[in-house]
């Protein structure tokens, strides 16, 4: 797999899995924080890393992206779908 890509973008994309590993260390702790007192800070900072790791991946080279997208697919689906992200309850007006 990273043998498919640049030198630069694996570069990148190992910053990314690190990156999507820091995430999931927080994950972790937010299950763990039952009353909730750290969500709004965490939300905050996840979604910085977040943002972070799209701008890294908009530097990538087309196939690079795909590679890196596929491997990240399961932390930012869950994230989108656990955390707010999405709102599903809007009513487009």
């Amino acid at each position: 797999m990273l043998d498919q890509i640049n030198p630069e973008d694996r570069m990148n994309f190992r910053l990314i899995l690190r990156k999507t590993a820091l995430i999931q260390e927080h994950l972790e702790s937010m299950q763990r924080d039952s009353f909730g007192i750290e969500f709004d800070a965490w939300k905050i900072e996840v979604d910085e890393i977040w943002k972070n790791i799209f701008q890294v991946i908009n530097l990538l080279g087309e196939e690079s992206q795909k590679i890196v997208l596929v491997n990240i697919q399961e932390e930012w689906v869950n994230y989108i779908s656990h955390y707010g992200v999405l709102d599903f309850n809007q009513d487009g007006g």
